[in-house]
């Protein structure tokens, strides 16, 4: 019936006390500070992490090191010297990377004409240990891929959104959910960090099929929101989209700014832009709501969509494989520009053939982990996304605190 293996309830029930924990987890009233600190150690971290891998001499990122004649010191050196990021960028031209095939295990590692045998269970440092499961499938050809998260990243996650929010939206302000139900964990995880983070989190419009195909899903969706509800955490139950039909998100938004409440919207990209369309089809005004969008690609044709709206949309970069990888800021307002998130992350790229076979090429980025609680170890792993690295120039939160690279 769940389209899983093993005990599907079970895993369920846990992912629920897992939220709970997470709603319950101490607040950090000094986040700019944790910022700072895992700024400030983000190498230390990183090279901690790796040696502890290095140490394994059969892991298959201690044969790709070896194959690459670098050794642990190499490595050490090679930070101290050069620095993190471009550190990385001489691993990669030497062969120390996985391709999004290789890491997802549908493809074998080779290099210098050495098979490396690996299994996506390698990568695994949670061991689906932590509270908080993410799933994704579109990468892995529709396998599900999942991802376990510790309390520790959720939080951290939550203090970077913290500092971006207090500058783009108002105290007072009412957040309106549009997002999908389980086995996607994106609407709980929302509205628990609006939450959390001190918002009023007062709808959550779910798309989430049909009753006939998802009963099971919005059951246990129901269920673990009554959980967290009775552990205080005011998570509204959700209100059903049927499958094309926005307009009752937009409807609401409309209403709540007419009775002068700021509304802001957090969901997916393409829900957001359907917010709109379905504002602008039916003339309603919803000037002034404010969108953070997750999950997909922001083009420039829906950011166009949504502002025409009236909406001041802003893009927060996180994938369930790698968590977060970027965050905006209240000045980048065009494109799908966001801070690199340093303190969790390094980011590097390099030149790959365009997937249309035009001939053009790409700057394909490739993520490490620089976190020494992170659910996986990441070293220069493809993330089938591209984008170009450069200086941020902003004057914001975030360039304050050292977050140097967009």
């Amino acid at each position: 019936m769940f389209g899983q293996t093993g005990n599907p309830l079970s895993r369920f029930y846990k992912l629920g006390a897992g939220f709970v924990r997470f709603f319950r987890s101490p607040r950090d009233p000094r986040y700019r500070d944790t910022l700072q600190s895992f700024l400030a150690h983000r190498e230390s971290n990183f090279l901690s992490v790796v040696q502890k891998v290095l140490a394994k001499t059969g892991h298959p990122y201690a044969q790709l090191f070896g194959i690459a004649g670098c050794s642990y010191a190499d490595l050490e050196a090679g930070v101290r010297e050069n620095g993190l990021e471009s550190t990385l960028e001489a691993l990669l031209r030497e062969g120390v990377y996985l391709s999004l095939d290789e890491f997802r295990g549908k493809a074998e590692i080779v290099r210098g004409g050495r098979h490396i045998a690996a299994t996506t269970a390698d990568w695994d440092l949670a061991r689906g240990q932590n509270a908080i499961e993410a799933t994704s499938s579109g990468s892995s050809g529709g396998r599900t891929f999942r991802t376990s998260h510790g309390l520790e990243v959720a939080n951290l996650g939550l203090a970077s959104a913290r500092l971006f929010l207090g500058e783009v939206m108002r105290r007072d302000a009412a957040i309106v959910t549009v997002a999908p139900i389980l086995p996607s964990t994106l609407g709980l995880l929302s509205c628990i960090g609006s939450i959390r983070l001190g918002y009023r989190d007062e709808k959550w419009f779910a798309f989430g099929g049909s009753l006939l195909a998802n009963g099971h899903y919005r059951a246990i969706t129901s269920v673990i929101v009554s959980a967290l509800r009775a552990a205080g955490a005011k998570v509204p139950y959700p209100t059903y989209l049927t499958k094309d039909d926005f307009s009752p998100a937009a409807e609401y938004v409309a209403a709540r700014k007419k009775q002068g409440v700021p509304i802001a919207l957090h969901g997916m990209v393409s829900a957001a832009a359907r917010v709109a369309g379905a504002a602008i089809d039916r003339g309603l005004d919803v000037r002034g709501t404010v969108a953070v969008v997750t999950g997909e690609t922001l083009t420039d044709s829906k950011r166009e969509l949504i502002e025409s709206a009236g909406i001041e949309v802003f893009p927060i970069y996180t994938t369930s494989d790698f968590g977060q990888i970027g965050v905006p800021c209240h000045e980048m307002n065009s494109g799908d520009c966001v801070h690199i998130a340093m303190p969790s992350v390094a980011l590097v790229a390099r030149p790959a053939p365009s997937l249309w076979g035009d001939g053009e090429l790409l700057n394909s980025l490739h993520v490490t982990s620089v976190l020494p609680f992170a659910p996986r170890v990441l070293i220069n792993v493809e993330m089938g996304d591209t984008g170009i690295i450069e200086l941020a120039t902003c004057d914001c939160e975030f360039s304050r605190l050292g977050y140097k690279l967009r």
